[in-house]
């Protein structure tokens, strides 16, 4: 209950159950509070989740070193950097810092952007005689990657092996990220063999950055991607929703409606079940391929496995039979998106739908959608 009323951020409720368990002499758990400062640093109440903290010992808990380090964490976890280092300063001194907390701390700098202070605590880490893991070199190297700082990346990986400590498929993950991002093919498959004679075995966040590479433009290898896709389901990595993402765009921009059912076929014996953005790029390929049938399939199946559409599932299905004059088809898509669901059209869908109705001498219904969308706030009401 304490941790149900903090999630829907009823922090007085959650106090308000501490008290009466104080009340009766209930011990408490620590759990409790462990929930709390996890629930106010998610609701970006950074200050909160300290006084939490501190206000252990009035419900007759110690605050221990494994609360603080989870304090440091959840605070890093929001990019709540500064936060998390005042903290560490003032409180060091009661909780003599190890390798979990500093590694925390490293990483609230490294969410935070702020790679300078990242690397000023890495080296006080390391003057304090305490040896960084895989994680708290890891956080860096990420940092590092992101900042487009590679060259110095590939070094802190060569001093983490020169120092015993084995990177692991996270660390491979932020080099290759960096290449797929910079379309840099050759590097990509580089860091891939690298992980291969370390022994790392990819996961699938590395197994779909493979596949992004093979099909972003200027590349679009289909067979390269559906090659990895099957070494994927090999190795027993399961894939998920991403991964048919990826291959999908490429299918789209190749136009090959084949090969995008044997896709959604393989996805389907997979057990891997599609999003929204899997049944938008199919709906537009079939859109395109002009097979009205399987865009209602699709439409329909999305309904069936209760994949929420969005503005542009109705931008596509609007598109596709604004496209053939079908104005009834557009005009009950429209008013379902803007009634039902709540969500405001881009202009050049209304536009389409609009010239529709005008097209067909439907002004009432015109004028009808226009009231709908006034009432919701999504455009002006017209004089």
């Amino acid at each position: 209950m304490i941790d149900f009323a903090a999630k829907l951020r009823h922090f007085h409720i959650s106090w308000h159950l501490l008290d009466l368990l104080r009340s009766h002499s209930s011990p408490i758990p620590p759990a409790a509070f462990s929930s709390l400062i996890r629930r106010y640093a998610r609701a970006s109440l950074p200050d909160a989740a300290a006084s939490a903290f501190l206000r252990m010992p009035d419900y007759n808990l110690l605050p221990d070193p494994s609360t603080f380090s989870l304090l440091i964490s959840a605070l890093s976890k929001k990019r709540f950097a500064s936060h998390a280092q005042s903290l560490f300063d003032s409180l060091k001194h009661r909780f003599p810092p190890d390798v979990v907390l500093y590694s925390n701390l490293v990483h609230a700098w490294c969410r935070a952007g702020r790679l300078d202070e990242a690397e000023r605590v890495f080296g006080e880490m390391k003057t304090h005689g305490i040896t960084p893991n895989v994680y708290t070199f890891t956080s860096i190297i990420d940092a590092m990657c992101r900042a487009g700082q590679l060259s110095r990346a590939q070094e802190l990986l060569c001093q983490m092996i020169d120092d015993g400590c084995s990177p692991n498929t996270a660390t491979f993950n932020s080099f290759m990220r960096a290449h797929v991002k910079a379309g840099r093919m050759e590097q990509v498959l580089q860091v891939n063999n690298q992980m291969k004679q370390l022994g790392c075995e990819p996961d699938a966040i590395t197994y779909n950055f493979l596949i992004e590479a093979h099909c972003r433009k200027g590349q679009r290898n289909l067979d390269a991607a559906l090659k990895v896709l099957n070494q994927m389901a090999a190795k027993d990595c399961a894939p998920n929703a991403h991964t048919f993402n990826h291959i999908l765009r490429c299918v789209l921009d190749l136009g090959d409606v084949n090969a995008a059912h044997r896709l959604y076929t393989r996805m389907r014996e997979l057990k891997c079940q599609p999003n929204t953005v899997t049944y938008n790029l199919l709906m537009g390929l079939f859109s395109k391929a002009k097979s009205m049938d399987m865009v209602l399939k699709m439409k329909k199946e999305m309904e069936d496995d209760g994949v929420e559409p969005n503005v542009n599932t109705y931008a596509v299905l609007i598109s596709a039979f604004s496209g053939r004059g079908h104005w009834k088809r557009a005009y009950g898509l429209m008013r379902e998106m803007v009634e039902e669901k709540c969500l405001k059209p881009s202009g050049p869908v209304c536009e389409m739908v609009f010239g529709l109705l005008r097209n067909a001498g439907q002004l009432k219904k015109h004028e009808e959608l226009v009231e709908k969308m006034a009432e919701r706030g999504f455009i002006s009401r017209p004089l």
